[in-house]
């Protein structure tokens, strides 16, 4: 976020973000979805800025809201169909850090949206592999829950129609 050179790399190499905390630390009217292994929602600087379904009753095991998910309250999980869109690989909580970890609280670090919501939608396995099919009902998920702001820093092999047409 900031590089000055500290461990050998170019120093402002970086995208500036202490000077963009000067004009804005972020809005929680902004939502991020972040597709990738799903986030740890429990994490110390993640914790208090989840998005929430304020529609849905978490641990009932019913669809509170009709969406067509059931207790997808954190998000949801689309490797293994459930509601349960934890991270069990490490790379979705570590995006969502970057983009959207509390600010000023003396813990961990700061993301670049200190406010932001942050919407865990995982669609990568614990190996960091998955699906097009998953990551476009990831996307499709992600847009129709609001989503401002969608981050895959995923990659691929293959061109995918199904994909594109979900972007």
């Amino acid at each position: 976020l900031r590089n000055t050179g500290q461990t050998g790399g170019t120093p402002d190499a970086d995208i500036d973000a202490d000077e963009a905390w000067d004009v804005t630390t972020g809005s929680s009217q902004i939502v991020v979805a972040v597709i990738d292994t799903g986030v740890d929602y429990t994490h110390p600087d993640l914790a208090a800025n989840m998005w929430h379904n304020s529609g849905e009753v978490p641990n009932n095991n019913l669809d509170d809201d009709g969406n067509g998910f059931v207790d997808d309250y954190y998000g949801y999980d689309f490797v293994n169909g459930d509601s349960n869109a934890y991270d069990d690989e490490g790379h979705g909580t570590m995006t969502a850090g970057v983009l959207g970890a509390a600010g000023n609280n003396g813990i961990g670090i700061a993301g670049l949206c200190w406010y932001c919501r942050i919407l865990p939608v995982k669609v990568l396995d614990s190996e960091g592999s998955g699906l097009y099919s998953d990551i476009a009902e990831g996307v499709r998920y992600a847009a129709d829950r609001g989503a401002d702001i969608i981050n895959m820093s995923l990659g691929g092999s293959a061109d995918s129609t199904l994909l594109r047409d979900a972007v």
